[in-house]
């Protein structure tokens, strides 16, 4: 992994804690459809946000390599659209997927009993 590569996924992975951490708060508010969350682009200054449900969240965090981001934000040298919504598009990182995986705050969580 080019040392560029590597800046652009750690910008990825915070966005991605900080998501997480916005998500446990977003489920204190069980009366709210919608949680707000930041945009996971490679983009240092981005601080765009994206709203979803809960079920969109979920989606995006199904595989430590998919990330959600402002459609126009996407970094094709680096990640493929996989997913086109209306208001955000979900990505997979073409590059960092160790990185990706070491660092995803979910990996560490027990299966299913």
């Amino acid at each position: 992994m080019s040392l560029s590569d590597e800046r652009l996924a750690k910008n990825e992975i915070r966005f991605r804690a900080v998501n997480e951490r916005l998500d446990e708060i977003g489920d204190a508010a069980p009366w709210s459809k919608t949680n707000d969350y930041l945009c996971e682009c490679s983009d240092t200054t981005c601080f765009a946000n994206i709203e979803l449900t809960k079920d969109e969240y979920e989606r995006a965090r199904s595989r430590p390599t998919v990330f959600m981001l402002v459609a126009g934000h996407e970094r094709l040298e680096i990640e493929r659209v996989i997913e086109e919504h209306e208001h955000f598009l979900l990505v997979e990182k073409t590059v960092a997927a160790d990185a990706l995986q070491e660092t995803d705050p979910r990996s560490d969580e027990p299966g299913p009993a």
